[in-house]
């Protein structure tokens, strides 16, 4: 994360992404770019989403303590439905609906700044929960 950082945000960066138009994102695989465009292409916030996924495990792992999972990602299902994929090994073993789960999540987030105001581009777990530290600070 950090040389990703070095290569495209820092002062001598390989190219100036910092335009009007793009909003920007450090990621260090395909599978986080792809779920980085699905959350924007169905219109959500990928910070509120990070807080949606936290729920969610929450939820989960109430509901079925034994279940393991790797990562929950996001995609939307051929219905239309915002979901987020369970999978564990590499392999799906379920999915959650999260529309009315990102719903209460961002109307509980009204302290996040416009979403093209923000200047942070790592935006994962461990900034939600780096967020969530200094809310109760």
């Amino acid at each position: 994360m950090e040389k990703t950082c070095e290569i495209f945000c820092e002062k001598n960066a390989l190219a100036d992404f910092h335009t009007e138009k793009y909003l920007n994102r450090v990621v260090t695989s395909p599978n986080q770019l792809v779920e980085k465009i699905q959350i924007f292409d169905a219109g959500k916030d990928d910070r509120i989403m990070e807080l949606v996924k936290l729920l969610a495990t929450d939820s989960i792992l109430k509901n079925d303590p034994d279940k393991e999972f790797d990562e929950l990602r996001f995609a939307v299902d051929d219905d239309g439905t915002n979901i987020l994929v369970i999978i564990n090994k590499s392999e799906i073993t379920g999915a959650v609906d999260i529309d009315n789960m990102y719903e209460f999540a961002s109307s509980h987030c009204d302290d996040f700044k416009d979403l093209r105001d923000d200047e942070d581009v790592v935006i994962n777990r461990e900034w939600i929960l780096n967020k969530l530290t200094e809310e109760e600070n």
